[in-house]
């Protein structure tokens, strides 16, 4: 799915890479649904929910700045994600065990490595947020 090489991402046969149009990555239609913010700054956050590859279930967040992909926030699980849950069922527990989960899958795509020539990619827990999420940073 990442290409260790150019941090490409390929999600069946939709390629996408650095400085994709937010256009283009919309066109491709590829959750079940979408959420789009404008920060009214510059940024856009346009977020794919149970995108189905590889026998797993992805939610990625596209971070835009001036239209064109300069992050992508990823979390996945083996069953699709229940979009009608609310933060009842949050713990800190779950969301360690999750950031395990996105480490260890992020180890199998990439290796122990966390920066290369394109950009960077890890598995974080931000703890204001709630969320852990493997961050998918690109230069330029």
């Amino acid at each position: 799915m990442i290409d260790k090489s150019t941090g490409h991402i390929t999600i069946e046969k939709v390629l996408i890479k650095p400085n994709d149009l937010e256009s283009d990555i919309a066109s491709f239609k590829l959750g079940q649904t979408r959420d789009k913010q404008d920060m009214q700054n510059g940024w856009t956050w346009l977020t794919e929910k149970n995108i189905s590859s590889d026998n797993k279930f992805f939610i990625f967040t596209f971070a835009f700045f001036d239209k064109k992909l300069k992050a992508i926030d990823i979390t996945l699980q083996d069953k699709k994600f229940d979009l009608t849950q609310g933060w009842d069922s949050w713990s800190e527990e779950k969301e360690l065990k999750t950031l395990k989960q996105l480490k260890t899958w992020l180890k199998k795509e990439l290796g122990t490595q966390e920066s290369f020539e394109w950009g960077t990619a890890l598995a974080v827990y931000d703890a204001k947020g709630g969320a852990s999420v493997i961050k998918v940073k690109y230069k330029n």
